[in-house]
């Protein structure tokens, strides 16, 4: 009988020793970390939220990259020609019995104007061409190969070239330039969706902590009541008051709760180091994981099933990007529709000759308009396969549909997301008041079982028994509580009212301030302390000179 007794105590003892993981998983410091710090610092520091900051950012680049088409453009130019031809007897009759029967001329041609383009698809120019002219009409008949003075012809004047059919219209001309502010709004909205799931993802993950700080908690009380029963079972062995398979059955109950406080303990571990990770911490030995300090609460929402679905489809990102992308889809249905037709241009021209043996008085005459010049035409190209645009529009009408499919499949997935979010929300509710109510039962006939415990009325098993129905039914209540919080938030995600209701709304316009910020952070910090180089990386970065 004593040597069963010091089995019991050495078995026990084991037990109730950790080992060396387990010790240094227990004694790592913890610091409170309050959810409102927690998302504030996720907000601030998480990368995947900030590469979709400056994705976002570039993508809004180029929409306004786009809209350079409606820049003026300055174009000029200089041609030089030398040209030696015989003269025809037609040229020979033109210019009188002493022709020469070559022609030279030796030509510098200038050019300079403005080129603009409208939102009709007009293109304009508006310059000045000047052309330097030295030939040998009019040489001495003993000379005829030499070159006569120069003159100079200048003309001033606006050339249009206005589409007709294709690239006729705001529709085409336009169509590069809508398409890309729709991308940027789309970017914009992927910013606000990687945002709202990084931080559900970390409430939910602050929320599994304290599940798992709790399960800690109440594993810890298990074992403590389980020491007590065996202390108290060895104790009456030990004095002839109970059999030896009383020791046997609370050593028994005691190993099994202290290897679950293990697991619990781990658990909190991984979660405290996964809550690190959500604000790139690197764990470092010499720093404190973090600990949840706040408890969930129950939320009280007045809004009916109708006020949630109005809510998905003016805030939920997944919709309005697929909403987006239908319209964006749309214009490229109406761009390659365009692309399709022919191409008849209607060209034209008006503008002033001057004609003098200096360029400035050949400016000069022009100027007074006394020798206008006008002209108007048509030019017509037509292809005659028309493959590509054919198929351009077969391509752009299917991305449409499939579009349209995919705002179909987000609808779908709001209506189903909202309901089932709103009936885990009331099964979980369910779940805590059935818990609640096992607990008060499991509780009152514990403590009774505990005072007969104290005079020896009750065995071992039936006490570990009530005390682990107890220690579930706890447990249960704090899942269910977790859940029912986890549950609220993916509420609030498939809404998308996350970010609102946690002050912490994305706005396109502030996507700028946060690049800054971003790109400082960046910096080293030689030039992130220096308000003159600090000034400069970000004018160079974001503020390129035109």
């Amino acid at each position: 009988m004593i040597a069963w007794l010091g089995l019991g105590r050495v078995m026990t003892a084991d037990a109730q020793s950790p080992g060396p993981a387990f010790s240094a998983i227990t004694n790592t410091p913890r610091a409170d970390l309050h959810l409102a710090d927690f998302r504030r610092l996720v907000l601030e520091r998480n990368e995947t939220i900030q590469m979709q900051l400056l994705e976002s950012e570039v993508s809004q680049r180029l929409a306004k990259a786009e809209k350079g088409i409606f820049d003026p453009v300055a174009v000029g130019g200089i041609d030089y020609i030398d040209n030696q031809r015989p003269n025809t007897r037609l040229d020979a009759a033109q210019l009188g019995l002493f022709a020469s029967p070559v022609f030279l001329e030796q030509n510098t041609l200038y050019n300079a104007g403005i080129e603009n383009l409208l939102g009709s698809g007009t293109k304009v120019r508006t310059g000045y061409a000047l052309r330097q002219l030295n030939n040998n009409i009019g040489a001495p008949q003993a000379s005829p190969d030499s070159l006569v003075g120069n003159q100079y012809s200048t003309f001033l004047g606006v050339n249009l070239s206005q589409p007709l059919l294709k690239n006729f219209g705001p529709t085409p001309t336009l169509a590069r330039i809508r398409i890309a502010a729709m991308a940027s709004q789309i970017a914009f909205q992927q910013y606000r969706r990687q945002t709202l799931l990084v931080l559900a993802s970390a409430e939910a993950a602050y929320w599994d902590l304290f599940l798992a700080q709790e399960q800690v908690r109440l594993g810890t009380k298990s074992v403590a009541i389980a020491g007590k029963i065996l202390a108290d079972k060895q104790e009456r062995v030990a004095v002839g008051k109970s059999p030896q398979i009383e020791v046997l059955e609370a050593w028994a109950g005691l190993g099994f709760r202290t290897a679950r406080l293990d697991q619990s303990t781990q658990g909190a571990f991984d979660f405290a180091s996964r809550l690190s990770g959500l604000y790139s911490q690197a764990l470092d030995p010499s720093q404190p994981l973090p600990r949840a300090a706040d408890t969930p609460d129950l939320v009280e929402d007045p809004r009916t099933l109708l006020d949630n679905f109005e809510d998905a489809f003016r805030k939920n990102p997944d919709y309005l990007i697929s909403q987006q992308r239908v319209e964006q889809e749309g214009l490229r249905v109406a761009y390659t529709r365009n692309q399709r037709l022919p191409q008849l241009d209607l060209k034209g021209s008006f503008g002033l000759n001057g004609l003098s043996g200096g360029p400035g008085d050949s400016l000069t005459q022009s100027a007074t308009g006394e020798y206008p010049a006008w002209s108007v035409g048509l030019e017509l190209r037509m292809p005659l396969g028309n493959t590509k645009e054919r198929n351009d529009l077969a391509a752009a009408r299917l991305a449409k549909m499939r579009a349209i499919t995919g705002l179909k499949e987000s609808e779908t997935q709001v209506y189903n997301g909202i309901q089932g979010a709103l009936r885990k929300i009331q099964l979980h509710r369910a779940g805590m008041t059935n818990a609640a109510s096992v607990i008060e039962y499991q509780r009152t006939l514990l403590d009774a079982e505990m005072e007969r415990l104290d005079v020896g009325g009750i065995d071992a098993r039936t006490l570990l028994e009530t005390e682990e129905r107890l220690h579930q039914a706890e447990v249960a209540l704090v899942e269910n509580r977790v859940m029912e919080r986890k549950a609220w938030i993916e509420l609030e995600v498939v809404r998308g009212t996350l970010l609102e209701s946690r002050d912490a709304e994305v706005v396109a316009a502030e996507t700028r301030q946060r690049t800054e910020r971003q790109i400082l952070k960046g910096l080293p910090p030689s030039q992130a302390t220096d308000t003159k180089l600090r000034e400069k990386a970000l004018e160079t970065l974001i503020n390129p000179a035109p």
